[in-house]
């Protein structure tokens, strides 16, 4: 069986953000340029002119101009098609950065809910944000990471503000393992990640096996990646943006041994703390 790759931030990514404005010419050839594949990291497409349809864990999204779509890590998509003068701004960023506030409002959002219009009093606001954001992702200015982070902080407030006002809830059909996947990621939190899978499946009323096959059929991953998943997140957010010792990190996020955090810090990172906290800031 033919398995669907899984990408990772590009290398040009900076502090854990990327971004890149999409002319008609590179939209071109839509469907074969962008193939069925997850990535391990949240997406954000804005069009500003034309329509493209992306298809998104089955279902075809139509795009049209003023609309922001908005893809969760491992989410299976791919592009479907795209008008002639299809054109607009394609924004990556790395779980961590995301506020946990924001990050409650995205991972909430059902498939048919990622898709939203942009209210014509906002949109003048943010694509002057996002044009400043691509701007200084392209020019080499003193302090550019900082610059690129607060640019991108005030974005994703920007997009967190637009879907949570969304009075357009759209009735969608799941199957028995979408429900216990997302109850199940509705169960993970700073105080839960370190728990067992069996811990979840009891509150969920299932079996462990159950759970993992659940989970596995709606995410292709297993419950512990998404314990580990959730632990690194909240690891890196305190790399970035604290100056605590990586013992004090560890020791925060419930490890009674530090030395074993970081090894499972490298294992899933392929990077230290120290090395993540190092190559993000510079």
């Amino acid at each position: 069986m033919k398995k669907i790759p899984i990408y990772n931030q590009s290398p040009e990514a900076v502090g854990g953000i990327f971004i890149a404005y999409h002319s008609a010419d590179d939209l071109a050839n839509f469907d074969t340029k962008l193939e069925a594949h997850r990535d391990d990291f949240f997406i954000f497409f804005v069009l500003t002119k034309g329509q493209a349809t992306l298809k998104c864990d089955m279902i075809d999204i139509e795009i049209n101009e003023t609309n922001v779509l908005m893809i969760k890590p491992l989410q299976i998509h791919q592009g479907q098609d795209g008008t002639i003068d299809a054109a607009g701004y394609y924004i990556g960023a790395a779980p961590f950065l995301i506020p946990n506030n924001c990050m409650e409002v995205f991972q909430s959002l059902k498939i048919s809910e990622q898709l939203n219009t942009i209210d014509i009093d906002k949109q003048e606001e943010l694509l002057d944000t996002i044009q400043l954001l691509h701007r200084s992702f392209t020019s080499n200015n003193p302090n550019k990471t900082q610059i690129i982070n607060g640019l991108f902080n005030a974005l994703i407030y920007h997009f967190a503000n637009i879907y949570a006002e969304s009075k357009n809830p759209v009735k969608e059909i799941k199957n028995q393992s979408a429900v216990i996947y997302a109850n199940f990621k509705k169960l993970i939190s700073d105080r839960t990640f370190l728990e067992s899978p069996s811990y979840f499946a009891k509150k969920l009323n299932i079996t462990t096996s159950h759970l993992n096959d659940c989970v596995n059929a709606s995410s292709g991953k297993s419950v512990t990646y998404w314990l580990q998943n959730a632990m690194i997140t909240e690891a890196q957010r305190l790399l970035y943006y604290t100056e605590s010792e990586v013992k004090e990190i560890a020791f925060a996020l419930g490890f009674e041994d530090h030395t074993y955090f970081s090894r499972l810090f490298k294992k899933i990172t392929k990077q230290t703390p120290l090395s993540f906290r190092k190559k993000f800031r510079e």
